[in-house]
């Protein structure tokens, strides 16, 4: 207790100081803590499943061409099979996601909404624990083929707070069909698998789908190991081969854990994962959230250092009377305990105030729950940041001897070169913090305002899932004024088919890897797409059909010639002298794109075909004038409800799509910058601090230069001049890190900025004028006073 009031009083005594230390700490321990909530909610992902170490999806590998294809669709059978087959399973499941959203209805009519639905088999809930059942139970909820699972948002939605178990609900996505409610659940956040609603596979229009080894783009296996199961090297050998020995595919497995889905997916996962994340992110600002506490302790330990001559008699008395090391380390730890723990329940409270402002400035869902967990991982930030702030001036104070202490009245010199190490390396973090988040910023407005080839200014989206209907609703589009193209298609840009196709043809024996499209004839003109070769597509919905029918119609083979149009990227690999009117399969090329990004900035340009298919037609891009866009989509709508009168109309701008493919970077972006102000703040306030004891400590010698004639500009380069070595030896230790740093991260990109030098230059420059402008402030107050004052104050 006497060690707590000697720290108060301490604390008391010299408010400034105690205040910069207070403040550093308290930046520092809230953007420790922010991380801390962060990267537990990001490593929490699919844990509250019983037995999730036991859980692994199921992943194809498929080969296309001379590569291997990795993937998380695999076939529907694939769960039976492998429960039949292996006793080390002990449950196996799969869902089947929806591809587009669909009307969900009260059977009274009353109310309507979009949802986005599933279909399972298998132990799909005794699988996943962690979907809490509000009503209904895991067991009963399918067991019916004509029952459906909704989720809690969905139920709300629908019926509000009242009890829906038993209910009847009318969906028309597999034929319109009347289901009866059997189950609520709770979806947690943190969960890669999400839905609105479920449907047995035992449903009469499902059931036939599960023999199917032909499609697993929208399906995802899972499977449960028993407990004692043991993972053998022959075990993983034969369910590799598992596709090979029921189909005649040369597909092979492989496990994934399910705590890896989240944040360790080498893969894309087509949008049906929710919120996927990246474990280098999670290194990333953990490794950011350490060198910010880090920054608030050196300011502690450099101020303490340099405050140590004016206790020095204090120090000097206590050793007399024997006070011995561990007496100091008591004392000193203490005072730096005190302030940690003071400094960070002030930074909870206002972090879990601003908590709210942060999840909508970065696009997060961070909760702050004061569980045991968080209370203790908070209790051990507090005292190792304490103890490692006051390590450093324990020992030194410690070490001093009394008889020089006591005979000098003071502690003689002050450890300079420690102090010099110690703001350089702040200097070196908030130079990288700048210079990092600058070229964050500047690569993630590159790859949203990239000229990616197409010209997506307000255009809308609008899904509409009508397949064969599309046409008239387009027409009808189409004599507003105000909207000055319409093209149909499977979906909006990066979202489409990502089924590569192995394509022979003439003169060529391996296979081609292409994306598919689905377009319609429009789909050039609405984007702006250059066409450098032939033409774009022509065919029209009847003369589609024409062709399809007399493949399918005639009784015996019949050639048929669907036209298609290539990229730059397909041409090359297509290795045509002249494409136009060359063959593949049942196409037949007639036009060639100048290239475009069809997917985001992650990936390179592929070889892309695009095609007519009204089976896939699914969505509708809308070209509107830049003014009116109120009235616009209010026409949009109503024509839309004309059409589709059975499905509530929704849309999204294209520039907002791409916005959310870029989440991630987003946030990475806006918490670098939030990261970065805290870094400059927190170094202000160690600069602040050193000058103003350093000042105070020269201040009799500045006295007596100006008495014997010294300039104010002299005084002020004297004591400006350290500042400046500080910042450029920081500059050069900070340059080539954080450029290494951010061409890494740049790696992730297919696209990327350059790494200019005047940013680096900047970063340099704005970390002078900071420390300038803190130092000077106080360096012209002790070189304009008058130098009597100062000598009559030594």
């Amino acid at each position: 207790m006497q060690y707590l009031k000697i720290a108060f009083r301490n604390i008391k005594k010299k408010p400034v100081f105690s205040g910069i230390t207070f403040v550093g700490f308290m930046l520092g321990i809230m953007a420790s803590v922010l991380i801390y909530l962060w990267v537990s909610n990001e490593i929490s992902f699919d844990k509250s499943h019983n037995d999730y170490n036991r859980i692994y999806r199921v992943l194809t590998l498929s080969k296309q061409g001379d590569k291997i294809s990795k993937t998380a669709g695999s076939f529907r059978p694939l769960a039976q099979t492998l429960k039949n087959d292996y006793p080390q399973i002990e449950a196996a499941t799969f869902i089947t996601f929806n591809s587009e959203t669909s009307p969900l209805q009260k059977s009274d009519n009353s109310e309507k909404i979009e949802a986005k639905g599933s279909w399972s088999g298998g132990d799909f809930f005794t699988i996943f624990t962690g979907f809490k059942f509000l009503e209904g139970d895991a067991q009963s909820a399918l067991s019916n083929p004509l029952n459906i699972v909704i989720s809690e948002d969905i139920a709300l939605k629908l019926f509000g707070n009242t009890s829906v178990l038993g209910k009847t609900i009318i969906s028309d996505k597999y034929g319109k069909q009347i289901y009866t409610i059997g189950g609520v659940v709770r979806i947690p956040e943190n969960s890669h698998i999400s839905f609105d609603y479920m449907l047995s596979a035992q449903n009469p229009n499902l059931i036939a789908f599960n023999s199917n080894w032909r499609d697993k783009a929208y399906n995802r296996t899972y499977i449960k190991l028993d407990k004692n199961a043991l993972i053998t090297e022959d075990f993983l050998s034969r369910i590799s081969e598992q596709v090979t020995r029921y189909s005649t595919l040369s597909d092979k497995l492989m496990f994934q854990p399910l705590t890896d889905i989240h944040l360790h997916s080498d893969y894309d996962t087509h949008g049906y994962d929710k919120n996927p994340g990246n474990i280098k992110y999670v290194w990333l600002f953990s490794g950011l959230a350490v060198l910010i506490l880090l920054m608030a302790i050196f300011n502690f330990s450099v101020i303490s250092v340099a405050r140590a001559s004016e206790r020095s008699t204090e120090i000097g008395i206590k050793k007399v009377n024997g006070a011995g090391k561990l007496d100091f380390a008591r004392q000193f730890l203490s005072e730096s305990v005190l302030q940690t723990t003071l400094a960070a329940l002030i930074g909870i409270i206002l972090l879990w105030i601003l908590l709210p402002y942060f999840n909508h400035f970065t696009g997060q869902h961070i909760h702050m729950t004061f569980s045991i967990q968080l209370v203790i991982s908070l209790t051990i930030i507090i005292l190792l940041s304490g103890i490692l702030a006051g390590a450093y001036p324990t020992a030194f104070l410690a070490s001093l001897k009394p008889n020089r202490i006591l005979k000098k009245g003071s502690i003689g010199k002050s450890p300079n070169k420690l102090i010099k190490i110690l703001v350089c390396t702040q200097f070196i973090i908030a130079i990288a913090f700048v210079t990092a988040s600058s070229f964050f910023i500047k690569q993630i407005n590159y790859i949203i305002e990239k000229d990616n080839g197409l010209n997506h200014d307000n255009i809308v989206v609008v899904p509409t899932g009508l397949w064969y209907g599309n046409h008239s609703f387009k027409e009808e589009l189409r004599k507003n004024p105000n909207i000055l193209a319409v093209s149909a298609g499977y979906a909006p840009i990066d979202f489409g088919w990502d089924a590569y196709l192995p394509l022979t043809h003439q003169g060529q024996s391996d296979s081609v890897k292409a994306s598919l499209l689905w377009v319609d004839e429009d789909f050039a003109k609405t984007y702006d797409i250059q066409v450098i070769k032939g033409h774009f597509l022509n065919m029209d919905f009847s003369q589609y059909w024409e062709q399809w029918n007399k493949k399918n119609n005639s009784g015996k083979s019949h050639t048929v010639s669907f036209p298609v149009v290539i990229n730059q990227q397909a041409e090359k690999a297509l290795n045509f002298e002249d494409p136009i009117g060359q063959r593949l399969g049942n196409f037949v090329i007639v036009g060639v794109v100048k290239d475009f990004n069809f997917r985001s900035a992650h990936h390179p340009i592929e070889p892309l075909i695009m095609t007519n298919d009204p089976q896939n037609i699914m969505t509708m891009n809308i070209k509107i004038v830049p003014h009116n866009k109120a009235e616009t989509i209010k026409f949009i709508r109503n024509s839309y409800r004309k059409h589709r009168g059975d499905r509530e109309f929704s849309y999204q701008f294209f520039d907002d799509i791409l916005t959310e493919i870029y989440q991630q970077e987003i946030f990475m972006r806006n918490i670098s910058i939030l990261f970065t102000a805290i870094a400059i703040i927190i170094s202000f306030l160690g600069i602040l601090g050193i000058s103003l004891f350093s000042i105070q400590r020269r201040t009799k010698e500045i006295g007596i230069r100006k008495v014997n004639g010294a300039r104010t500009s002299e005084i002020l380069l004297l004591l400006n001049s350290d500042i400046v070595k500080w910042i450029a030896i920081a500059f050069i230790i900070a340059t080539p890190i954080t450029w290494y740093t951010v061409n890494k991260w740049l790696e992730n990109f297919a696209y990327k900025t350059t790494l200019n030098w005047w940013i680096f230059a900047l970063a340099g420059v704005l970390a002078l004028g900071i420390a300038l402008l803190t130092v000077s402030w106080q360096s012209w107050k002790a070189a304009t006073r008058n130098p009597v004052e100062a000598l009559r104050y030594e």
